[in-house]
């Protein structure tokens, strides 16, 4: 079965059925000029054949009746048409020397002595059919006579030619009949050597052809090719290894555009990274702005190799340095807070001291610890 589809897919195919058609009109085409001389030749032949048979017996009555003239050859000729041989012999007439008809029987002939003396053959249509006229001269066919002018008569006969015409029709057909034959087997025979030669390959590369479209759409494998299993050294052959070039130039791009977009995402990813960490340095700043900067959450930033990790390493020691300087700020106001209250408690405790009315309770204080001295 699988025998079968082959051919039968080679005969569906519109290049093979273009193929076909071409070669097969081709031929016939050729066959048919070929056959219009043949044609030609082969009525001339049958009409030969006629004139052939015909003048046969009418030089056999001019040599075995010499002498006859006039009617006499008429009655002669006129007994041929009993003769199974020459059958098609529809009627008949004889001129003498000065060009009087002398004598006729059956379908006269159309021919004049004048048209016998330039051409001897005519072939009319009638209405009743295709007419061959036939003209002998007495002296020119006559074996063993020596011509005599004064004797010398023209015997014309006439003959049915649709016989030939359907002869050559049945002929027509013959060569018709074999010219088909021989086109219709040369065609299949070429068709099968197109095929192996041409068609197949021409669609199993149309086979390769969708499935490297497939492969290239689906972003899969490239797949086993049966094309390039043919090895060829003709056009055919550099079609298939432009397309093998083809397709693997069309790889490479597909692998350099993947490429590409894997280092293009790789590089947005990198640019999404840094702009994240811009962020953070920016966070950071304001987070010092408030005193709320944590050093640990530029780690990450300070871990780069790149200017920015510089810049958030360096922002990391400013922010120390910031933190460091503020502390010792606050503990020198702090210092300098206490000192200036102890520097205002010993004024004020000076001022205490100092004044008449703690000397006036310092001397009663002093009066009353003499007393009490005094009286245990």
């Amino acid at each position: 079965m699988q025998s079968l589809k082959a051919p039968l897919r080679l005969f569906r195919s519109p290049l093979s059925q273009r193929i076909i058609l071409g070669m097969f009109v081709s031929l016939v085409a050729i066959e048919a000029i070929l056959l219009v001389p043949s044609v030609q030749r082969r009525r001339v032949e049958l009409l030969d054949q006629m004139e052939e048979v015909s003048t046969g017996k009418v030089r056999w009555i001019v040599t075995t009746y010499p002498a006859a003239e006039g009617e006499e050859l008429v009655q002669h000729l006129q007994q041929l048409q009993s003769d199974p041989m020459l059958q098609n012999i529809l009627g008949g007439a004889v001129y003498d020397a000065q060009g009087r008809r002398v004598g006729e029987f059956g379908e006269a002939p159309a021919m004049t002595l004048i048209d016998a003396q330039q051409q001897r053959r005519q072939l009319v249509t009638t209405a009743v059919g295709r007419r061959y006229d036939i003209a002998w001269s007495t002296t020119a066919i006559g074996e063993g006579m020596l011509p005599d002018l004064t004797s010398n008569h023209w015997l014309v006969l006439r003959h049915d030619a649709d016989g030939t015409q359907r002869a050559l029709l049945f002929y027509i057909l013959r060569i018709a009949g074999l010219v088909l034959l021989i086109a219709a087997f040369i065609t299949l025979v070429m068709m099968v050597l197109l095929g192996r030669q041409l068609i197949t390959p021409i669609l199993t590369l149309r086979r390769d052809l969708a499935l490297a479209g497939e492969s290239v759409t689906s972003d899969q494998a490239p797949p086993e090719f049966a094309s390039l299993h043919h090895s060829r050294q003709d056009e055919l052959g550099e079609v298939i290894a432009t397309f093998q070039q083809m397709y693997g130039q069309i790889n490479q791009a597909i692998g350099d555009r993947k490429q590409a977009e894997a280092e293009l995402r790789h590089h947005n990813q990198a640019m999404q990274q840094y702009i994240e960490q811009v962020n953070k340095i920016t966070a950071a700043a304001a987070a010092v702005d408030e005193g709320s900067f944590q050093p640990a959450s530029l780690d990450v930033v300070a871990a780069r190799t790149d200017q920015l990790g510089q810049l958030a390493r360096m922002f990391q020691l400013m922010a120390a340095s910031v933190a460091q300087r503020e502390n010792q700020l606050k503990q020198q106001l702090l210092e300098l807070t206490i000192e200036i209250d102890q520097a205002k408690l010993a004024q004020q405790v000076a001022q205490i001291t100092e004044s008449s009315y703690f000397q006036e309770i310092q001397a009663e204080v002093a009066k009353y610890q003499a007393d009490e001295f005094w009286r245990s």
